[in-house]
């Protein structure tokens, strides 16, 4: 698994309710402008093994207490704010810069890392 899939996992198991809320509602506002960059990201990724075992553990996540503790909706918009971040990784070589950020804004509004092009925090 690279590096930044594993911090992206990693943080989200530190993400309290501030933050998922921050990623489902900036996820919200964006979704609909970004379905067609996630439909194609998904189908380039959907046979990769580093994709699935990654989703599985974002869902694991999701089953956290700091999750658990907000509506049903909040999570749910979040994980897809998360799996978008997920695509966006590892697929940002082939999605280029624009449609990357489409994808990695609304967890970036959590975990500002996503957009620094840095693997570590230069804040």
């Amino acid at each position: 698994m690279n590096d930044e899939v594993k911090r992206l996992l990693e943080d989200l198991r530190l993400l309290g309710p501030t933050g998922i809320e921050r990623a489902a509602q900036a996820w919200r506002e964006v979704a609909a402008a970004e379905d067609k960059i996630r439909t194609s990201a998904e189908r380039r990724a959907e046979d990769d093994p580093e994709w699935r075992g990654a989703e599985q553990q974002i869902f694991q996540v999701a089953r956290g207490e700091a999750w658990l503790a907000l509506a049903q909706d909040v999570r749910e918009s979040a994980v897809a704010a998360a799996q978008d971040a997920l695509l966006g990784i590892l697929e940002r070589k082939t999605l280029g810069s624009l449609a990357y950020r489409g994808l990695v804004v609304p967890m970036a509004s959590a975990l500002p890392w996503l957009l620094s092009g840095e693997a570590e925090d230069r804040y």
